[in-house]
């Protein structure tokens, strides 16, 4: 019980943080699309081994496919392996960064379709304890950086300070599970703590390991039930993935399954799923100029 009240504990700083900063709706900004505008998708999941990093990846090289520019940010502390998927080994990480051990374009890696990379690494347990030069000096290179209109989030599983921090800091959450009991179970764990905290309105959902439709259909469902019954949260619908024995041989080559198997079941669900999340009356409902977003850092992770 320690452990689990020590999280709400923190997931209460957290919020109390947010809303002395923003007030009641913080994240709910609606713009019409221009040039030099980012969308940030936190993906997250209950728990380790849904395949979250795996259709983090993937689904970054989908919409470099479909044209968008996709930085991805390794942000599983410890565990940060995005990088074994695409073949990448990083020298450096956002730690080196903070530490003026390199520049932030050397943590900067490029990935299959041109999308990029960086590491997270322990930097991101630095994010709330930078002096404010040190925010204001990544938030001006990330901008300098540029080029980028999607920013993708591969969180830690479960719930931390961290995965809230960064759930809260994008505007779109997705959440990956499998049909499995248990991990509908910690999925169902995740909304009810962004529902309890006011963090997030709505969540997408990505059903992965199906054998079926149906199996997709009946994991969907008993999360909408519960999150219309019991939750303040709109849970979307954003696709399955098919158990697919091509995806597992992909990962043992060290390269993405939509690159190693651009045919595979596996990679056009993944398309289709890019495709829906993309699609421009939703891409367009929360997105924010370069400039937002180091206002949007400071909002989060300032003190």
């Amino acid at each position: 019980m320690g452990g689990a009240e020590s999280m709400m504990d923190q997931a209460e700083s957290l919020r109390r943080k947010i809303m002395e900063k923003f007030g009641k709706e913080p994240m709910k900004e609606e713009e019409t699309v221009k040039s030099g505008l980012v969308k940030i998708y936190a993906v997250v999941s209950g728990k380790g081994g849904v395949g979250k990093t795996n259709i983090s990846v993937n689904l970054s090289i989908a919409m470099a496919k479909k044209g968008k520019n996709v930085l991805l940010l390794d942000a599983d502390i410890g565990m940060t392996n995005a990088d074994i998927i695409m073949g990448l080994h990083y020298e450096y990480d956002l730690f080196d960064y903070l530490e003026g051990r390199a520049k932030l374009k050397d943590i900067i890696y490029e990935g299959p379709m041109g999308i990029k990379a960086i590491s997270g690494g322990s930097g991101l347990l630095e994010l709330e304890t930078l002096s404010e030069e040190n925010q204001e000096k990544l938030i001006e290179e990330l901008i300098d950086l540029g080029g980028f209109d999607v920013m993708i989030i591969d969180n830690g599983a479960g719930i931390s300070k961290e995965t809230l921090s960064f759930m809260t800091f994008a505007h779109e959450v997705i959440l990956v599970t499998t049909p499995e009991p248990t991990a509908l179970t910690d999925a169902y764990r995740v909304l009810k703590t962004l529902s309890h905290y006011g963090l997030k309105s709505s969540v997408k959902l990505i059903v992965n390991k199906i054998s079926s439709k149906e199996a997709g259909d009946e994991a969907y469902e008993k999360l909408f039930a519960t999150c219309s019954n019991f939750l303040h949260i709109e849970l979307e619908n954003c696709g399955y993935i098919f158990d697919d024995i091509r995806l597992e041989k992909a990962i043992m080559n060290q390269e993405p399954v939509l690159i190693s198997y651009p045919q595979a079941l596996s990679s056009r669900n993944i398309e289709q799923i890019a495709g829906i999340i993309l699609e421009e009356t939703v891409f367009t409902k929360n997105i924010s100029t370069l400039k937002q977003l180091g206002n949007r850092f400071r909002k989060i992770f300032g003190t």
